[in-house]
């Protein structure tokens, strides 16, 4: 299993149009549907100058959640070099449209092959970054609706907070955390997985910390604020006269909409939410909200995702030379 990881990994990257072919047919399909000739003239009124502004706190964004990386693996006494961890976190972004975004659990693949530790030990790490990103979203969610008060705002909080309180209860909960084991070993294919799942509940020990959790919150929040910063941007390159408040809310509920649906990436999910809060909201050409919708996914879901295909081919180029 894990050899074919490591081989999907490596044609992955040597094929990353794969990737942006089916990404093209999604979003032609959405603006056939729209009417891509006047959506082609919204986009050329973009004021393009704002480009780095949307486009700089995205990347410090990924690098903050790359050092949280670097500071998770550390906390699990595992110890390489911060470089290293963030070319490696940055590679797991290339996989970000998988299920719930399992698929970055490849870099637990790679820090096996490179460094010899136990995929099993640092595969826990994909679910305490999913699960700070989810309380981070719904703390910058809860803090923005006191500003200014949205409904749906208030109830996605609401689902999103028993969700986050779950995964919680499961990670920390021995009886909660047992009672998963017993179900997984039920299955005879899965009882090799035994010691691996005693591995990951030590790990998973640890990465609930108090100090770790808090360590967590310290990044992800920051981070998840830079990318709040640059899909206001994105609405003020359109002339999208929105406050930062609310462009916040609408972008966080569409995207926890999203997580919750279970869709690689949230795809249709999170567009469709934030467009419907869009047209709710804001008295503008749905094709000039549509475009916003767009720019915003691409910055947040596809610009990482592609900066992950070409780290992914550097990793794989410098271990060729390497060896």
């Amino acid at each position: 299993m894990r050899a074919h990881l490591i081989t999907f990994l490596q044609k992955f990257a040597k094929n990353p149009f794969i990737l942006v072919t089916l990404i093209m047919v999604f979003y032609v399909a959405l603006a056939l549907y729209i009417d891509v000739g006047k959506l082609s003239i919204t986009s050329v009124r973009i004021d393009y100058l704002t480009i780095p502004l949307i486009l700089i706190p995205m990347t410090l964004a990924i690098l903050v959640l790359g050092y949280r990386f670097h500071r998770f693996l550390w906390s699990l006494n595992i110890k390489i070099p911060l470089k290293k961890s963030i070319l490696i976190y940055v590679t797991g972004l290339a996989f970000a449209v998988t299920p719930v975004g399992s698929g970055q659990v490849i870099r637990s693949q790679i820090i096996k092959k490179q460094f010899g530790f136990a995929a099993s030990k640092t595969s826990p790490i994909f679910l305490i970054e999913k699960w700070n990103e989810l309380n981070a979203a719904l703390l910058i969610l809860v803090f923005s609706a006191l500003v200014e008060s949205m409904l749906e705002s208030s109830l996605i909080s609401i689902i999103g907070l028993v969700l986050a309180l779950f995964i919680f209860s499961i990670m920390r909960n021995q009886l909660l955390f047992g009672i998963l084991r017993k179900v997984i070993l039920k299955f005879p294919r899965l009882k090799v997985l035994e010691q691996s799942v005693e591995i990951s509940r030590d790990a998973l020990k640890h990465l609930t910390s108090r100090t770790a959790v808090l360590e967590g919150f310290i990044f992800t929040v920051p981070a998840m604020i830079l990318q709040a910063v640059s899909v206001f941007f994105v609405f003020h390159a359109l002339g999208i006269k929105i406050s930062f408040v609310t462009s916040t809310q609408i972008f966080y509920v569409a995207l926890i909409s999203g997580v919750l649906s279970f869709i690689p990436g949230g795809l249709v999910v999170t567009e469709a939410s934030m467009l419907g809060l869009l047209i709710k909201y804001y008295d503008h050409d749905v094709r000039l909200l549509a475009t916003s919708v767009i720019i915003i996914r691409f910055v947040t879901v596809w610009y990482p995702t592609l900066m992950g295909i070409l780290t992914s081919q550097f990793l794989i180029k410098y271990k060729q030379k390497s060896t």
